[in-house]
Parts: structure tokens; C-alpha cells; sequence
């Protein structure tokens, strides 16, 4: 089971490789530095004896909170980590009285977007033309929590 716990600047270049590994188009060290002084930003890690497993970024702008990257390191998955950073966001949420939970997705990602129906999100719409390398449309998913 891994702990989950807020970022830090300990923890960027584990989550850099996670995300190049995920991603085709990854977000960059800078990228992930500046979500420590962004004070819309939530972000938090899984770690397994010490090392990142997980990691998920969020922005809470009132009432919603945008999921805005998820991702698991490859050989760490199929072991809940992703339910457990969804579980932290959760009570993050519920502590900030959070009216839902809104994120993107490509429609190409079935594995994704069957886990975010698990958890209880809806489809809501797509997105033109939002992903590059490759272009693809994006799914639109929400969550109403209250």
C-alpha cells in the first residue's frame, strides 16, 4: 500500500520520469517546479518504500477542481495507486466543500476513461482537436460531488 503525501521538490525528477514514460507529450521539470508556488495547485505523490509511484496534479479554482495530470509509474500499476491519490484528492475536495471534479482525457485512452467511470465520472462532451502529437479530440469528464 503506498502513502500518499503532498509534492515536494524532493520528489520532481521521479515524477519527470514517470511522466515521460506515460505521455507523449510530457510536461517538463519547470512545469512541475512551478506547481510548488502556485497556490491554486494541488499535488500530490504515492510512494512505495521511498520512491514515487504516482502522482496526480490538480487546480481547485472554486467551486471545481480540474484534474489536470494522473499517472502511474508502469512498473507499479494494477495496485490501486491511482485509487489512492483519487481517495486523497477526494478528501481535499470535501474539506474545500469541492462541487465537482472535472478533467480531460483522450478518447484513445479506454483504459483511463474505465477508470475514471469507476469512480463515478461522467462523460460530458469532447474537445476539438485539444491533444497534439498526437492529435486527438478530448473527452470531457466530470464528477459532481455535491
Amino acid at each position: 500500500m503506498a502513502t500518499v503525501t503532498r509534492l515536494s521538490r524532493e520528489h520532481i525528477g521521479e515524477i519527470c520520469q514517470i511522466e515521460s514514460e506515460s505521455f507523449p507529450d510530457p510536461w517538463n521539470q519547470r512545469s512541475f517546479l512551478e506547481l510548488l508556488d502556485n497556490p491554486l495547485a494541488l499535488a500530490f505523490v504515492a510512494l512505495e518504500s521511498g520512491e514515487v509511484a504516482g502522482y496526480l496534479i490538480a487546480y481547485h479554482i472554486p467551486p471545481e477542481i480540474e484534474i489536470l495530470n494522473i499517472a502511474v509509474k508502469k512498473s507499479c500499476r494494477r495496485r490501486y495507486i491511482a485509487t489512492e491519490l483519487f481517495s486523497a484528492l477526494l478528501d481535499c475536495a470535501n474539506a474545500e466543500n469541492a462541487e465537482r471534479l472535472t478533467l480531460e482525457v483522450r478518447p484513445s485512452n479506454g483504459g483511463a476513461i474505465a477508470f475514471y467511470g469507476k469512480l463515478g465520472f461522467s462523460l460530458d462532451g469532447f474537445r476539438k482537436n485539444y491533444y497534439t502529437h498526437p492529435a486527438e479530440d478530448a473527452a470531457l469528464m466530470s464528477l459532481r460531488l455535491r
